[in-house]
């Protein structure tokens, strides 16, 4: 009796699941089936993905999904007509059953309404630039003003990030006619919808010449109270069969959409089977998909292992946002950051050390014209901040380069050799006193390669304190956009905006470089030069 009544429990847990994995009630998709048509808000000013054509129908990328999925649920399509400011609206009333309208998957717009999984395009953002104003670098469009189109995503991560000046207008056309009209240095919009605009004949000339930036996936959106529903499961089966089967990358290059590459990755993601010849990408007991399969941005703790669950948990549970621990992405551009950090104050080093003692040989206990050129070059070095050099050379000399020979000036040699350049002087100046005091009691002595040692014992102090500044300057090479931790603490603050504690951990990494770094300058003083006074 007892083992009847165990299997009758089982059998009733089974059920449950089965039907949770089916998706719980959805109001929604029952008022679909009982008017025998899906209402989807579509955009008309965004082709490919969706515009109207000489008839005033409505066509494009989207409008194919739409009938597609329609087509699946086994009902009639009515397409509604919606814009960028009231798309959400439109939705949150009911005037539609679903969105397919060009949105971008972010976590603000999840607090408003269920982002249906998984995305069925990608979205990213560039500039289109006037004829003749075209650059080739985010870093060189800093406070310039931009047209923009009020209520996109994008506006404010890319003002932040750099620090741009956005002019935003009601409607595309507005900002075209800003932009034309010379306005605004350039327009700032989404890739695929720039791209198609300079294609047309009435825009030869124009150019959108920077990398695409916030590369974002596109998702179908549904009312709120939907998420985990019928309708929301119907919809992520759909989308991840369009996956596999490669219809939604057919579809996009059949409309001319420019990929960064975001559906290919898509479709290998939802091929991949296990061991048992299983998708990797199937929906658990709960109807959710793997961890795996989804935008990191959105998994929870209880779906991960190691790391990410600790870095997940300290944000749900204390409200502790360490994306950088989390977020494989983030973390990425964290331990970036670092290495290009440490990389740069060793090469910053080697300059300082090489060219210091260099010029220390050649000038020592010597006079003439020859010595003094050295020291006056030398003593600019010391005496001019670092940064201000890195703006002489690098946007200076460097934007001369560029406008007559076309040549680039790499930033990190560029941020490399002022920052060595600035700490050989002080690592001469200490070198040239300390052969001074062995003169005062060894009057035929002469600073050279081979009593380099003896000179040093007594300039160590100083040149270990030079060194030791140098690692701490390094954050100004972030003005030149080398990605070294500054630049990718500020990157982060810029998408999360979670300032305290990137700042903290910043403040904390740094301490942490720089204490290596001073032990290893105890380390090879002692390893290097000889125990007592000479």
């Amino acid at each position: 009796m007892n083992r009847a009544f165990l299997k009758l429990l089982g059998l009733i847990g089974l059920l449950f699941l089965s039907l949770a994995a089916q998706g719980a009630d959805s109001p929604t998709l029952d008022n679909i089936r009982k008017k025998h048509v899906i209402r989807v808000g579509v955009k008309t000013d965004f082709g490919p993905f969706n515009s109207l054509n000489a008839k005033g129908e409505v066509i494009g990328f989207e409008s194919d999904i739409a009938a597609l999925i329609a087509e699946r649920l086994g009902v009639g399509l009515k397409k509604v007509s919606i814009t960028t400011e009231n798309r959400f609206q439109k939705l949150e009333l009911g005037d539609v059953d679903i969105l397919i309208a060009t949105v971008g998957d972010t976590p603000s717009r999840r607090m408003i309404a269920t982002a249906v999984e998984p995305g069925y395009s990608e979205t990213s953002v560039n500039l289109l630039f006037a004829p003749g104003k075209a650059v080739d670098s985010w870093a060189n469009i800093r406070q310039q003003t931009i047209c923009a189109v009020q209520g996109s995503y994008f506006n404010k991560p890319m003002a932040e990030r750099y620090l741009l000046e956005l002019q935003t207008y009601k409607t595309v056309r507005d900002a075209h006619l800003a932009l034309r009209d010379g306005q605004c240095a350039g327009f700032l919009y989404a890739t695929a919808a720039l791209a198609n605009t300079v294609q047309l004949p009435e825009w030869q000339g124009y150019r959108m010449t920077l990398p695409n930036a916030l590369v974002t996936p596109m998702a179908i959106f549904i009312p709120r109270n939907e998420q985990g529903g019928a309708l929301d499961v119907a919809l992520g089966d759909i989308l991840a069969d369009l996956h596999r089967t490669g219809w939604l990358l057919a579809a996009s290059q059949r409309w001319g959409i420019t990929s960064t590459g975001w559906l290919h990755t898509q479709q290998t993601l939802f091929l991949e089977r296990d061991e048992q010849g299983q998708y990797l990408c199937t929906r658990n007991a709960a109807g959710r998909w793997p961890a795996a399969c989804r935008n990191t941005e959105y998994v929870s703790s209880t779906e991960v292992s190691g790391l990410q669950a600790v870095g997940l948990w300290l944000k749900e549970q204390l409200d502790v946002d360490l994306n950088f621990i989390y977020d494989p992405y983030d973390r990425k551009q964290f331990i970036t950051g670092i290495a290009y950090t440490m990389l740069l104050i060793a090469c910053s080093i080697a300059i300082s050390l090489v060219l210091g003692v260099a010029v220390s040989v050649a000038v020592d206990h010597r006079s003439g014209w020859g010595a003094k050129v050295i020291h006056a070059i030398m003593a600019y070095g010391r005496l001019t901040p670092p940064l201000l050099m890195m703006y002489l050379i690098f946007f200076g000399l460097g934007g001369w380069t560029m406008r007559e020979y076309g040549i680039k000036l790499p930033a990190f040699a560029v941020a490399s050799f002022c920052s060595g350049y600035y700490t050989a002087g002080l690592v001469m100046r200490a070198l040239l006193e300390a052969s001074t005091h062995i003169r005062s009691y060894d009057a035929g002595f002469v600073l050279r390669l081979h009593n380099l040692s003896r000179t040093a014992t007594y300039a160590n102090w100083p040149i270990k304190q030079a060194l030791i500044n140098l690692t701490k300057q390094t954050m100004i090479a972030s003005a030149i956009a080398i990605p070294e931790l500054l630049s990718a603490a500020s990157l982060l603050i810029a998408e999360k905006g979670n300032i305290f504690l990137t700042m903290t951990m910043l403040v904390l990494t740094f301490y942490l470089i720089t204490s290596l770094w001073t032990r290893l300058f105890n380390y090879a003083e002692k390893a290097l030069l000889p125990a007592g006074q000479p």
